[in-house]
């Protein structure tokens, strides 16, 4: 008889010990906010040779320093992102310092600039995951959406991926832009890669908070019952929904404990971003000038030790969130957070109309 017992991986007490000294386990570092593309939705990307965006990028060395005290404090797994992060010149030093640390390490592309260089790295050195966003199935389509002729690139970044034998992710973001073509963006994803494939309804707005790109995102949104019907057609969302939903409607619902309570998420006890000039929050979608530091004025150590916990402690005072989204019942349903709050209306408290009434037809029609 075996003497020896097997558990799941993600019932090992291993995560709760985690969870409870707050280990640093992974991190999001944006190598750069520059594009080669420049999608009509994006929140984030700068142009592919925008000076300014390039000399405010860490450099190799400052990188190599965080990576180094990450190490320190625990830290097991890194996901390299931008912008584009195959922009960086030395991506294939900062890919292969993180591989020598015993990194697993990710890595979120669009696939348009992946080179001989790159698919020998990866055969060599295989990373944990890499993602790959999929704007369109044909090229009137991607071009809609990214602005650029690069359909033909990212088919030859695809394909050179599929025959080296290296796995891939496909995803999409469903916007105006290509919301009709959902039906064979699935196909083609399903085609070309047998990892899961997603999609995700939801756009946000710019980190920069520049207006005019702003309103472009905006025009990009879906409607309500356009994302309900988006939802209600994929099986494995609708029914993950109408559980919660289902959950919401129990007995033991209730409102949040604590109305003034703004961090709710996980985002700071066992992960943080790290952005492209250096600034370490607790996800990459965070901005408020309140709740960032920087590390090229301190350290990592001293950022995720003092820093985040306090900025997952701050509060609300504002009766209005307290009345509202501070206590609603409905939050698991709903977009809300300071970050993205932050983003829609200036401040980390305050009610998005937008995001209240998603959650609110979820609930009246799962």
């Amino acid at each position: 008889m075996s003497m020896i017992k097997t558990i799941p991986i993600l019932q090992h007490p291993l995560w709760d010990r985690a969870r409870q000294r707050r280990t640093l386990l992974s991190i999001s570092l944006e190598l750069t906010a520059r594009c080669n593309n420049n999608c009509a939705h994006c929140y984030i990307n700068l142009p592919a040779n925008d000076p300014k965006a390039k000399a405010a990028e860490l450099s190799l060395e400052k990188i190599k320093e965080i990576i180094d005290e990450s190490v320190c404090l625990g830290t097991l797994w890194v996901l390299l992102s931008g912008g584009e992060p195959l922009l960086r010149e030395d991506f294939t030093e900062i890919y292969l310092y993180l591989k020598q640390k015993g990194m697993l390490v990710s890595v979120f592309t669009n696939a348009t600039l992946i080179s001989d260089e790159h698919i020998a790295l990866f055969k060599k050195y295989p990373p944990r995951e890499i993602e790959i966003s999929v704007y369109g199935a044909t090229p009137a389509t991607h071009r809609q959406v990214t602005r650029k002729n690069t359909f033909a690139a990212f088919l030859n970044g695809i394909n050179k991926l599929k025959a080296a034998g290296i796995p891939f992710v496909l995803k999409t973001t469903l916007m105006r832009a290509n919301n009709h073509e959902l039906k064979e963006i699935t196909a083609f994803c399903k085609t070309h890669s047998d990892l899961s494939f997603r999609f995700d309804p939801f756009l946000h707005l710019r980190l920069d908070r520049d207006p005019g790109r702003n309103q472009e995102i905006m025009a990009q949104r879906l409607a309500i019952p356009e994302i309900l019907k988006l939802e209600a057609d994929d099986p494995a969302r609708f029914s993950a929904l109408k559980r919660q939903c289902a959950d919401l409607r129990g007995p033991k619902a209730g409102q949040q404990d604590d109305p003034g309570k703004l961090f709710r998420c996980i985002a700071g006890i066992n992960s943080c971003c790290i952005a492209y000039d250096g600034t370490l929050k607790l996800c990459s979608s965070l901005t408020h000038k309140d709740c960032i530091y920087d590390l090229n004025a301190g350290s990592l150590t001293q950022g995720w030790q003092l820093f985040l916990p306090r900025v997952r402690g701050l509060r609300s005072a504002r009766r209005s969130y307290q009345e509202t989204c501070g206590s609603c019942r409905l939050h698991d349903l709903c977009m809300w957070c300071p970050a993205l709050c932050d983003l829609e209306t200036g401040h980390l408290d305050c009610h998005v109309p937008f995001f209240c009434d998603i959650a609110r037809s979820r609930f009246e029609n799962y």
